[in-house]
């Protein structure tokens, strides 16, 4: 039995998206059917229009046929319905848009509480407001059987599904739509098309209502809510996302204008104001006059009469209107159409966004015609009208930001042309999948490929009937350059999202922010719709369909799409798959609670907050695969949804799969994985089967095929710590074997195929051991940085980059910055965009820091300084106050240009360069060429030129900036354990007391040392009963001579108690089994010879060689415990030491010379 649940139904297709309402509501639109075009023709073709407006309660029906003008067809008509009210209709229509009108209604309906046979049977619904078995016209309704929904609803309250309950929509209606503030589902089920029949009709779901904020109110409102049941959601399938095949170029100034006769904005500067503005012609296309702005009817009234003029009336930026002058519309309906049809300005109000063109030749009404903007994305637009008189067209365009504080979308034109002469603003995009399934009239979004995450666009499909399945037509102006091309091996091609889908979920908005709902913050209503699912539910599945408007900003919880505590998923098939969720103003999709969650291949603009949300922690065994997600804008709930940490994808648990998911714009972080000691918020409260400090210690499950670009900050972060409080800090990622058990072994974390472009910093990633391949980045700040969990040894563990390609600056230019203010104070030009973030830095492909890191069978290019910023293809982090690892190294590294012409394979800054600093691990960053592909010289080392690390056989390489020398020997890594902050300071040998290099212990007291040369350690003040010293990076043929000032006539040992001491120096120097010391006991100094008996291979990556794998690695055992009877006040030794341990400085025998590149 079909049960009609509507008594009168306008027979129009659904209204489509506005995310910024005017003044009054947009109705439904209709577009009529026609033959397909391509654009608009240059000549006028009557044709035929067909509509109407029907009610199946009472069979009422008006229609009418009209005969359009070749350009546009306007008017406005009232229908008494047989409910009482009296409905308004104001409709415009013309061959590229079709039929849009807008729908109001005077009155309240009265229903009768009967309808002879099509009440519900018995028991199948009831109104417990009214009491009552028949549909009523509002209320709750109870539903416990099968019902079949066929046609509209009015606006209900609740909508309870109960058990035994099911509603299903009939696909064979043309459009259904179901309005309602809550449908809960306790029990039942609702259907909405199912896997093996897609629902193929037009269907929307509307949520409505203002926030109740009175205490005691719902928690939960405007939303559907899955309490128990069944929700199933299957739309007509269609492509959610692909990329372009080639760049969509940016629209010049000369392609929108084309050579007119007359262009109003390029004659007079004013012309772009605000209101309606007028320029009047005659028929030779020649200005009368520019008549400026018009608010009132005067000006209209006086052109009225100037037969054979043709006018052009278009609005710049919002409307302005007199307000003792309320005929202003009659007026300018009187001048265009001799008062024989109604202007859609007669609607406008003052202060309204919205584009508006009209051509208007006087005396001719048949020749006027008047367009009102189509709403796309944030901007209302045209497009060119025009009308053909004679032998000119005489055009207008407009575009209006939809944000009330404007944009630079805005944009109005009055010009003329030779007929024939209107520059098209159609474009051809090129797409890497068929796209069959777009239509005309679906609205496209195109990420953007610079910098700025908000170049991304939106525009309309238009008819084309020339177009193969991989290619669309859209209306213009494009305003930025959208890259469509693998350029030096990186893929920055734009992902290209369909908004536009056959069956929506929205929340109806109010026209400006209310209430408590964040108004200081959020100019418009953000109070949206959601769907909240809850851990009692049967199944979840949802495909295909389209999410706007939903997500409450102010209200923790409710989002677009929720999974709340739901636990174990893995028996109930869960998944949300090719879904559009756009413009909507609290996240894209949240699993919180909640394991075994399927998201797959959804597209997700234009947001509030973190997107695809994992919330508390202890979310575990979900998978993000092919995600689309941009446009993701600051939020407030937590704080990291703010400015510079939002995040497309926020993944709070690494027991989650991340693959082939598209991060492509963000305020902040395009993927950010971190994770809490314990889950957090409710989750808690429940056993999630987690440890303290679980999430830490487990493997990231998948990684493999994503990409980040267009983001503020980073592209991808690993890294950070939650807490409970919603704020973050840097953590120790160390993956185990077995996480819950904090002594189990490292096992190695794999990163595969990873692709990041356009970011501040294209990826952060933390680690123990770790193995990155196939990354491909370029157009980065900084290209990556690799981070070690732990600045010190950590045994046979490592981290490796292999088979990937790094690239600075490519022909993806960009936006170009213009004029750009340095630090300094001068002003130069960039003809290409720059980063958002610290844009004066030095351009850095690889950051070596931490380590141990080894960058392997990497190719770089696009590394050439500029009156910006310096740069290099490799280079090391530019504030660092860590150790790092003296065997970190490159490996087989080719570059595509010539050094130095062309760039620079290298590059590290000194305290003088922007944004370096001179900090310990600044000052004591050593880099190994292991083969010579970077330098020419295998086993040189790359290091600061400070006196303590250089000697003759270095050389500086100023063509690499001023903090790189290059020494042809092995160094190694000091570090002094135990002495809290006491300061120190280091001598070496040949150059005694001359130069010091102070410790500022920021991190840890640690100092890189050339293990060609001898040094002694000092403590400025005391020094401990008990400390530690231990070197790294020494093996078979590297050792270091060593002296720690200890204070005179001391009395101590040292552990490990195989040390044994020796009666002098020279028998020191004999020792190669690390088991002896002298202590000069007048000068005050012990004497240590570091060394290591394995060799290191090439396969030997950590920082000690050793038999912990057949690679030869191993654990650096050269750790030496100081115990003194007690602490003392004589920790500098200068004096007594020197000249007793001056060395001969070595020669210049054998000095390198700086590299030169073939």
């Amino acid at each position: 039995m079909k049960v009609f649940l509507l008594f009168a139904v306008v027979a129009v297709a659904a209204a489509s998206y506005s995310p910024a309402p005017a003044a009054s509501r947009t109705g439904p639109s209709q577009r009529p059917v026609q033959p397909k075009q391509t654009g608009y023709d240059q000549q006028e073709h009557p044709y035929a229009f067909e509509y109407s407006v029907s009610d199946p309660y009472s069979g009422a029906n008006f229609a009418q046929q009209e005969a359009g003008d070749g350009h546009s067809t306007q008017g406005r008509y009232s229908v008494a319905l047989p409910d009482g009210r009296i409905q308004h209709v104001n409709y415009v229509a013309d061959h590229h848009n079709g039929f849009n009108a807008e729908v109001t209604y005077e009155g309240e309906a009265q229903y009768p509480k009967d309808r002879p046979g099509q009440g519900y049977g018995a028991g199948t619904a009831t109104n417990t407001a009214a009491g009552y078995n028949a549909v009523p016209a509002g209320g709750d309704i109870t539903i416990n059987t099968p019902i079949l929904l066929d046609v509209s609803t009015p606006s209900m309250d609740t909508v309870t599904i109960a058990t035994g309950g099911r509603l299903v929509f009939d696909s064979s209606v043309e459009f259904l739509k179901l309005t309602a503030n809550m449908i809960e589902l306790t029990g039942g089920e609702l259907w909405i098309g199912s896997e093996d029949c897609p629902y193929v009709s037009e269907t929307e779901v509307l949520l409505t209502g203002q926030r109740d904020e009175t205490e005691g109110a719902a928690s939960v409102q405007k939303a559907v809510l899955v309490r128990e049941g069944v929700l199933e959601v299957h739309g007509k399938p269609k492509r959610p996302w692909t990329q372009l095949a080639a760049t969509v170029p940016k629209t010049t100034r000369s392609e929108v204008i084309g050579n007119p006769i007359y262009s109003a904005t390029d004659s007079d500067a004013t012309f772009p104001g605000t209101g309606f503005r007028m320029i009047e012609f005659d028929s030779s296309g020649n200005v009368v006059k520019n008549w400026g702005r018009v608010s009132n009817p005067q000006k209209f009234n006086k052109v009225k009469d100037n037969t054979g003029s043709v006018v052009v009336v278009v609005l710049s930026k919002n409307v302005v209107l007199d307000s003792t002058s309320p005929d202003t519309a009659d007026a300018f309906e009187d001048m265009c159409f001799g008062g024989s049809r109604q202007s859609a300005m007669a609607s406008m109000v003052d202060g309204q966004r919205v584009a508006f063109a009209a051509v208007c030749h006087i005396g001719s009404p048949s020749d006027s015609t008047e367009r009102v903007g189509s709403q796309i994305h944030y901007r209302s637009e045209t497009g060119w009208v025009y009308a053909t008189v004679g032998g000119v067209d005489f055009a207008g365009m407009s575009v209006v930001s939809l944000e009330s504080s404007g944009s630079a979308e805005d944009q109005v034109e009055a010009a003329t042309y030779t007929a024939g002469g209107v520059p098209s603003l159609e474009q051809t995009v090129e797409l890497v999948d068929g796209v069959g399934t777009w239509k005309p009239g679906d609205q496209i979004a195109i990420a953007s490929t610079d910098f700025d995450y908000l170049q991304a666009e939106v525009f309309e499909v238009l008819q084309c009937s020339s177009c193969s399945k991989y290619q669309v037509n859209i209306r213009g102006p494009v305003r930025y350059t959208h890259w469509g091309e693998v350029t030096d091996g990186v893929d920055m091609r734009a992902e290209v999202g369909v908004l536009t889908r056959n069956v929506r979920f929205h929340g109806e908005m109010e026209p400006q922010c209310y209430g408590g709902n964040l108004c200081d913050e959020f100019e418009q209503d953000t109070f949206g719709g959601q769907i909240k699912v809850l851990m009692d539910f049967t199944t979840v599945k949802i495909e295909n369909a389209e999410f706007f408007h939903m997500g409450q900003q102010a209200v923790i919880g409710s989002y677009p799409i929720h999974f709340h505590m739901c636990l174990d998923t893995s028996s109930k098939g869960v998944y949300i798959r090719k879904n559009s969720i756009h413009h909507t103003f609290s996240r894209c999709l949240t699993i919180h609670g909640t394991h075994n969650v399927t998201v797959e291949n959804n597209m997700a603009f234009d947001h509030f907050g973190h997107c695809y949300f994992l919330e508390d922690g202890g979310e575990q065994h979900n998978t993000f695969k092919k995600n689309l997600g941009f446009g993701t804008r600051p939020g407030t709930l937590l704080p990291t949804d703010a400015f510079g940490r939002v995040s497309t994808f926020w993944i709070t648990n690494p027991d989650n799969a991340l693959i082939n998911n598209h991060a492509a714009g963000s305020f902040g972080i395009g993927i950010w994985i971190l994770m809490p000691r314990l889950p957090t918020g409710p989750s808690a409260s429940v056993d999630m089967g987690l440890v303290e400090l679980q999430a830490r210690r487990t493997i990231l499950k998948a990684f493999r095929g994503n990409v980040a670009h267009s983001n503020r900050n980073f592209g991808f972060r690993l890294d950070d710590e939650l807490f409970p409080d919603g704020t973050v800090a840097p953590d120790i990622y160390e993956p185990r074997e077995d996480p819950t058990d904090p002594d189990s072994d490292p096992v190695l974390m794999t990163l595969d195929d990873f692709t990041a472009y356009k970011n501040s910093e294209g990826a952060w990633i933390k680690g123990v051991w770790s193995l990155l391949t196939n990354f491909r980045l370029a157009e980065n700040g900084v290209g990556i940085i690799i981070a070690s969990s732990f600045p010190e040894d950590f045994g046979p563990y490592y981290q490796v980059m292999a088979n990937s390609r790094i690239v600075g600056e490519t022909a993806n230019i960009g936006e170009p910055a213009g004029e750009v203010t340095l630090e300094s104070g001068e002003v130069i030009v960039m003809n290409r965009s720059i980063p958002r973030k610290e844009p004066e830095y030095a351009l850095i492909g690889f950051v070596f820091y931490r380590g141990p890191l080894h960058l392997m069978d990497t190719s770089f290019a696009g590394f050439k300084a500029n009156a910006l910023h310096p740069a290099g293809a490799i280079g090391k982090k530019f504030s660092n106050p860590y150790f790092s690892s003296p065997i970190n190294s490159v490996r087989n590294v080719t570059f595509d240009f010539s050094d130095p012409s062309e760039g620079a394979r290298f590059y590290d800054g000194d305290g003088t360069v922007v944004g370096y600093e001179e900090r310990d691990g600044n000052r004591h960053n050593v880099l190994l060429d292991w083969d010579g592909s970077l330098t020419t010289y295998p086993g040189s080392s790359l290091v600061r030129p400070i006196p303590v690390l250089t000697n003759a056989h270095c050389v500086e390489v100023p063509d690499w900036g001023p903090g790189s020398a290059l020494c042809p020997d092995r160094f190694t890594r000091l570090r002094l354990d135990g002495v809290g902050k006491i300061p120190t300071f280091l001598t070496r040998n040949d150059l005694m007391a001359s130069e010091v290099e102070v410790s500022l212990f920021e991190q840890q007291i640690s100092y890189a040392l050339n293990s060609a040369e001898s040094y002694i350690l000092h403590m400025n003040t005391t020094v401990p009963a008990r400390f530690r010293v231990a070197v790294i990076a020494l093996d078979q043929n590297v050792t270091q001579l060593v002296g720690v000032c200890v204070g005179a006539s001391q009395t101590l040992r040292l552990k490990p108690d195989s040390y044994t001491l020796v009666s002098s120096l020279d028998e020191l120097n004999a020792d190669t089994t690390n088991s002896k010391y002298f202590y000069d006991s007048e000068a005050g100094v012990v004497m240590l010879r570091f060394s290591n008996p394995y060799a290191r291979g090439s396969s030997t990556l950590s920082n000690c060689p050793g038999e912990l794998d057949g690679d030869g690695n191993g654990s650096c055992l050269t750790e030496v415990t100081f115990i003194l009877d007690a602490s003392n006040d004589d920790g500098d030794c200068r004096e007594r030491a020197y000249p007793r341990y001056r060395t001969e400085p070595v020669s210049a025998d054998g000095a390198l010379t700086a590299p030169t590149f073939n």
